[in-house]
Order: structure tokens, then sequence, then C-alpha cells
């Protein structure tokens, strides 16, 4: 297994290609737990939340949420 490390930049591009496979998804930049994330709607409804934790120019984790539940506050 090859060790490959990817720029924020890349890893959420890569991110938001996965979770928006359908042409009508809305992805934006906003305000995650203090920290710059994606983003997703679809039909003016958030599907997910994305936040990456970036150490230098390596990212080292990468939270996504895709519970509903857990998205009831970004669907007020």
């Amino acid at each position: 297994m090859t060790d490959t490390h990817h720029g924020a930049g890349e890893v959420a591009r890569l991110v938001a290609d996965l979770l928006s496979g359908q042409p009508s998804t809305e992805v934006t930049l906003e305000q995650v737990n203090g920290r710059t994330g994606l983003v997703l709607r679809r039909a003016g409804r958030v599907i997910a939340v994305v936040s990456l934790s970036v150490g230098g120019s390596e990212v080292t984790a990468v939270w996504i949420v895709l519970n509903p539940d857990k998205l009831t506050s970004w669907n007020r």
C-alpha cells in the first residue's frame, strides 16, 4: 500500500466529487465548527457537511456528517 499525501484543496475536491454525484447538488464553502468546510445541498436541504483538519500542507483528518438527525441544525 502506497502512502500518498494530499493538500487540503485536493482532498476537498475529491470529497465534493464523491458526495455530489448528482448534478443537482450544490457545494458551498462555509464555516463548520470554526473551520472552513464544505456544505452539500440538494433541493435546498443540507445532505452532508465536511470538515478538514490540516497540519502544515497535509490533510490529517476528514470529518463527514451524513446522518440527517445530526444535520437538523443546518436545515432550520
